[in-house]
């Protein structure tokens, strides 16, 4: 009986926990537009001075769907290839407030790491993102989603583009 009453707690504790994780991705789609792209280096060692490492960044491409977002803070970036790596030094944190048209693109760096595998494109990869939604005049709300990665990054912007 007492296993019995055990194991039941330990269903509904995985249960609320699904359900818990659900919500906070409903939150987060409700709130928020976002994109991830990517771009390597140009040349091994551009950014971090050692020429056996070949790095790059996530850019992130994001738009407000609720007026009463005042900024959305990335704690965490955790891609599922086990060769990628990201080392967070900071939060990152995206504006809405004052940018109340277009969307706001902001980057994350990473390391590939040659032992786990060499990747030449990320599309498709996983890349699971956690942080904070601040409102106007709620509470902030944790959010924690998985994201595809898309394809290259290339600026949108009409200025960058030639004809």
């Amino acid at each position: 009986m007492a296993t019995f009453i055990a194991l039941a707690a330990l269903v509904l504790i995985f249960i609320y926990f699904i359900l818990k994780a659900k919500q906070k991705r409903k939150l987060f789609n409700e709130a928020v537009s976002m994109e991830v792209n990517y771009l390597f280096q140009d040349r091994p060692g551009q950014y971090s001075g050692d020429y056996r490492t070949k790095s790059g960044v996530f850019v992130f491409r994001t738009e407000s769907k609720d007026e009463a977002l005042k900024n959305l803070v990335i704690k965490a970036v955790k891609p599922s290839h086990p060769a990628l790596l990201v080392n967070l030094e900071q939060i990152v944190v995206v504006p809405f407030e004052k940018k109340k048209e277009g969307n706001s693109d902001v980057s994350v760096r990473f390391k590939l790491l040659k032992k786990k595998g060499e990747l030449s494109t990320l599309e498709g990869k996983g890349i699971r993102v956690s942080g904070v939604l601040n409102f106007g005049k709620t509470k902030p709300k944790t959010f924690s989603t998985v994201l595809k990665i898309g394809e290259l990054y290339q600026s949108k912007d009409p200025l960058d583009q030639t004809t």
